[in-house]
């Protein structure tokens, strides 16, 4: 997959806007990492099946058309800059924008979305309840749900795949 022709057919505009809204624009401190480059970044991590941010600083700082290709010229940015890129976004944020980005993908034609994988896994949410479930803490967001040893409290991360390009298309999570 041609990571340069997928992130260069992109219209951003609307993303852009969204990103600026979480950065200052003028006043004391640094001038930001472009935003933009970022995000594409990120999306280069999916596309490229990069598995961690740190592994995405060196296959930016080691190959220059992708880091060309993301809106980076002469530096690029450390693994804990884009972890920190995240939780400025906060994750409601990042995944309506990662959603978008999808949908554009789709009706660009980049992901065909024909045929499709979906995969889930069960994540365990922390709880010190008492076995008679009357005192303790828990997750309130957390749900039980059947584990492969029987019952578990926690999460079902659900992954849908588009299995033609290998592109994340959605991403959910539920019990």
């Amino acid at each position: 997959m041609n990571v340069k022709r997928v992130l260069d057919s992109l219209n951003l505009h609307q993303i852009r806007t969204e990103l600026a809204d979480h950065y200052h624009r003028e006043g004391p401190g640094r001038t930001p990492t472009n935003p933009l480059a970022m995000l594409k970044a990120q999306l280069a991590k999916h596309l490229l099946n990069i598995i961690s941010d740190r592994r995405l600083a060196l296959r930016l700082r080691s190959d220059h058309r992708v880091a060309k290709a993301c809106g980076f010229r002469r530096r690029t940015p450390s693994h804990g800059l884009f972890t920190h890129f995240r939780h400025r976004l906060g994750e409601e944020t990042y995944h309506k924008v990662f959603n978008r980005l999808t949908r554009i993908l789709i009706e660009s034609g980049t992901i065909i979305g024909k045929v499709l994988a979906v995969d889930s896994t069960h994540i365990e949410a922390y709880s010190g309840r008492a076995m008679d479930n009357r005192v303790g803490r828990s997750d309130p967001d957390a749900r039980v749900g059947c584990g492969k040893r029987g019952f578990i409290l926690g999460y079902r991360v659900h992954t849908v795949c588009c299995a033609d390009s290998a592109t994340h298309s959605l991403r959910g999570d539920t019990v």
